[in-house]
């Protein structure tokens, strides 16, 4: 079994090696954009639709062509961080699915090397060039189409490899039994489905929430800032804007927790099918997964809070984010060291 376990490992920690830093990346994008960028961004944008209400009501044709630029550059930036965070996050946890797949792989380890490395560099081409396009021109997006081929062409070429007869050494039964005898593994297991189950359940419930008061709400605070801004009562039609924007960050973050806790739900599940690549003692790999669960667990309740706290809340999911963080950097640790083996009793 431990044949299986060792076997082909180059490209399987490549791939390990690759998801762990490209999902810490992920996350650590995610606290500069929830920081530095989306409660600033908010903010301003409110302030510049109000200020829009304003010189629309005195006729103010260049101030309101310059209230309409800020806003779309705000909302561009926002989006392109937002968009990067996301393909960092999903690749990573791609990446991990890959490095989990390559034991039960045919083929010679130069062919699956090769995949490894058409996979990072599609991967990196696709969110770097996401990311400079904001600043370089939306010309760099036709490159990022070109990363995602990439990638796709590595997904295909493992579909190949996958249901080809080939000289996989043991079935995909006993690399799951392999697989899942750590301690740390079956306890990520159970982390994450428990986790992917509430994620879904506060889904569930806020769904009703959203289609019964907020998006009502949300429409009703536009026909109101419309119809103050026809009657000329500029107060209350920045006023309503104002609501407005409220509920449509509410949605927003609430939207963000639930999607939050069932990623890092399937994140625990991907890293309890890998500790057998974390090449640490048993103490060790448990301390590490105990972190990445209370992180979290932590970030997405966090998160929903921020609706009713605001930054105070906000700072206890940042710290979530962190532990997450830290208990990944000991996992790629673990990858990364070839003397572990022993620690782990191999």
């Amino acid at each position: 079994m431990n044949e299986l376990l060792l076997a082909r490992r180059d490209a399987s920690r490549t791939f390990a090696l690759a998801g762990l830093l490209l999902t810490i990346s992920a996350l650590l994008l995610g606290e500069i954009y929830a920081i530095y960028i989306s409660h600033a961004a908010n903010g301003l944008i409110r302030q510049h639709w109000a200020a829009l209400v304003e010189a629309s009501q005195a006729g103010r044709t260049g101030d309101i062509a310059a209230h309409f630029s800020a806003i779309f550059d705000l909302s561009g930036k926002r989006g392109t961080v937002m968009g990067t965070h996301s393909h960092m996050g999903s690749l990573g946890l791609l990446a991990l699915a890959l490095a989990v797949l390559q034991p039960v792989l045919p083929g010679s380890p130069g062919v699956r090397r090769r995949i490894a490395a058409t996979f990072l560099c599609g991967a990196v081409l696709q969110f770097g060039c996401t990311y400079l396009s904001y600043y370089a021109g939306a010309d760099l997006l036709y490159l990022a189409d070109a990363g995602g081929m990439l990638v796709l062409g590595a997904l295909l070429a493992t579909f190949v490899l996958l249901v080809r007869p080939g000289n996989a050494r043991g079935s995909p039964g006993q690399l799951l039994r392999a697989l899942v005898r750590p301690a740390a593994s079956r306890f990520l297991l159970r982390a994450g489905l428990l986790l992917i189950a509430l994620g879904m359940i506060a889904g569930l419930i806020y769904s009703w929430r959203l289609v019964t008061h907020d998006e009502p709400a949300m429409y009703e605070a536009i026909a109101r800032a419309a119809e103050a801004a026809g009657r000329g009562d500029a107060g209350s039609a920045s006023e309503s804007v104002t609501s407005f924007k409220g509920l449509q960050s509410t949605i927003a973050i609430t939207a963000a927790a639930h999607s939050h806790a069932i990623e890092l739900g399937f994140l625990m599940l991907l890293l309890g099918l890998l500790q057998s690549f974390v090449y640490l003692s048993e103490s060790w790999r448990m301390r590490w997964a105990h972190i990445v669960a209370l992180g979290a667990f932590f970030l997405p309740v966090c998160v929903f809070l921020a609706t009713l706290y605001g930054l105070r809340a906000a700072a206890f999911a940042d710290l979530s984010g962190g532990l997450v963080v830290l208990g990944l950097a000991g996992m790629s640790v673990g990858v990364i060291r070839r003397t572990g083996a022993a620690d782990a009793g191999q």
